[in-house]
């Protein structure tokens, strides 16, 4: 059996975040693409387009120094929808946190159009961004 277009173009976009390969996020997302950030992280809020996106996530990055590690948990798609589970581990300043996120992705012809990013990390995280 193989893998749902929309599990294979999320694992593109992962991927090119690493990688920061803006050309393979522009080929996946829409000209419009919407990120909406919920839970306690830096860059909670929406953010629009390719720049808004790569910016939300720049933020981690610089606040982490790169010290991100995703472990892809569930990944399942169906119609226009995607939907995955991660488990994050963020370092920063020598501390570690731990979070489960959820993401839910909406396609339109095969390609993302809006993200919801759900961060389920402990309420009192906020302080690891300080």
């Amino acid at each position: 059996m193989s893998e749902h277009r929309n599990i294979t173009a999320i694992n593109r976009m992962t991927a090119a975040v690493f990688e920061h390969d803006r050309d393979t996020l522009t080929d996946v997302f829409t000209e419009n693409i919407e990120f909406h950030v919920r839970g306690p992280l830096p860059c909670a809020g929406d953010h629009s387009g390719v720049d808004g996106f790569l910016g939300a996530l720049g933020t981690i990055f610089e606040l982490t120094d790169g010290d991100m590690k995703l472990e892809q948990l569930c990944c399942v798609a169906e119609g226009e929808w995607g939907v995955e589970w991660e488990q994050a581990v963020f370092g920063r300043h020598g501390r570690t946190l731990e979070a489960r996120d959820a993401f839910i992705y909406r396609f339109e012809d095969g390609r993302i159009a809006e993200i919801w990013m759900l961060s389920a990390a402990p309420a009192a995280s906020g302080t690891f961004w300080d």
